[in-house]
Formats: structure tokens, C-alpha cells, sequence
């Protein structure tokens, strides 16, 4: 889970904010938007390169502010003495890192929206892609097998924390296409606390009508 306690943060965040503009500044510069998951893949798999080199007492040969980010995800784990702590100062790290860049490009103008599903599918494409990379690379051992595992959590995250929500104001601007299924969800409307929102709804078989 991405939820560290909050004196791990700083440090964490300010390397991903380093390389989000790095990654920005990439695109930007290059016009090709879709590039975003091919960047995202290099990146990933240099972090978990950088990661397996600080684990097993080497240096990491990746990009400095690749390495720098390794390393203070390392470091801020080191409190809780457990081999492996560092995989939720991962998620975390990861978690960021997908937000800020798709916030950056839409800060500059080169998006108009911070969120499309064009975007959505590029980003969980190069973590799923990240996590079979790892499997290839790597044997079966704790450290490369609990990375993959985590590019696959940041995934599934994303898909319920953001993608979800994405969805849900999809169907209500240009309505729904599970239409010719009996079993499916409905969105209903939903205030709790004074919010307004959606939620999801199991409906029971429906009776389909046949034109």
C-alpha cells in the first residue's frame, strides 16, 4: 500500500518530483505524447534495477535522479528493520510518480485534461509490462518477486482509486455500453458527509430486450 507514515515522505517526494519534471521535460521536448508508457518502462525498470543493486551491496548504474530516488526509498524503510520494508516506500513512490507527470503536462499545456483513458491503458501497460520484466530477469527470490508484486499493486490501485471514478463520470456524460449483459452495476447517486458522488450497485438479473 502506498500509505507510509508521513516523516517517510519528504525525501521520497522530492526525488519524484525531480524525475516527473525530468520525464515532462522529455516528452515536451520530443511532441510524441503516447512515448509516455515507453519512458514510464525505462524508468520503472531502472528504479528496480537501482533497487536489486543497493539490496545486494552494489551501486546502481542507473540515471542519477533514478538512483537517488532508489536510494531514499531504501533509506526512509530503514526504520522498520524488515527486510523488504522499502516495498510499500515503493508503491508509494510509484503511486506519485504516475500522478505528477500526466499533472505536469497538463500544467504546460500539452494535455487539456490531467486524466484520459488513452492514459490510463499507456500507464498500466508499462507497470504490468515492468512486472513481467522483472520475472524474466530475475530468479525466484524475495527481492525481485516482492518488486513485481508491486508494480502489479500499483496497477490494481490505480484502477480502483482513479481509473473507477474516471469511469464513473464517463457513463454519466455519454452514457453506459453494458446494455446486453443480465448481470451488471448501475451508478446511483450517493451524498455522505455532504459530498456528492456515485456509487456502484450490484442490479439483479435483468430481463434483456430482444428488438
Amino acid at each position: 500500500m502506498p500509505y507510509i507514515p508521513a516523516e517517510n515522505r519528504p525525501a521520497i517526494d522530492e526525488a519524484v518530483a525531480i524525475l516527473a519534471e525530468e520525464i515532462a521535460a522529455e516528452l515536451l521536448s520530443n511532441d510524441i505524447t503516447a512515448a509516455l508508457s515507453e519512458r514510464y518502462r525505462i524508468c520503472f525498470m531502472a528504479i528496480a534495477e537501482a533497487i536489486v543493486s543497493l539490496e545486494k551491496g552494489m551501486t546502481p548504474t542507473a540515471s542519477l535522479s533514478v538512483d537517488r530516488l532508489a536510494a531514499r526509498i531504501i533509506e526512509a524503510a530503514r526504520g522498520y528493520r524488515q527486510q523488504g520494508g522499502w516495498l510499500g516506500e515503493l508503491n508509494y513512490a510509484l503511486t506519485r510518480l504516475i500522478q505528477q507527470v500526466p499533472f505536469i503536462m497538463h500544467r504546460n499545456q500539452a494535455w487539456k485534461e490531467a486524466m484520459r483513458y488513452w492514459l490510463y491503458a499507456e500507464t498500466v501497460g508499462a507497470l504490468t509490462r515492468t512486472a513481467y520484466d522483472i520475472h524474466s530477469r530475475y530468479g525466484n527470490d524475495w527481492i525481485s518477486n516482492g518488486l513485481a508484486g508491486v508494480f502489479e499493486d500499483v496497477k490494481d490501485e490505480y484502477k480502483r482509486r482513479v481509473n473507477t471514478a474516471y469511469e464513473a463520470a464517463q457513463i454519466r456524460k455519454s452514457g453506459d455500453c453494458y446494455d446486453h449483459s443480465p448481470f451488471r452495476t448501475e451508478l446511483v447517486k450517493f451524498n455522505t458527509g455532504g459530498a456528492d458522488g456515485w456509487i456502484e450497485i450490484m442490479l439483479p438479473q435483468q430481463k434483456l430486450q430482444h428488438d
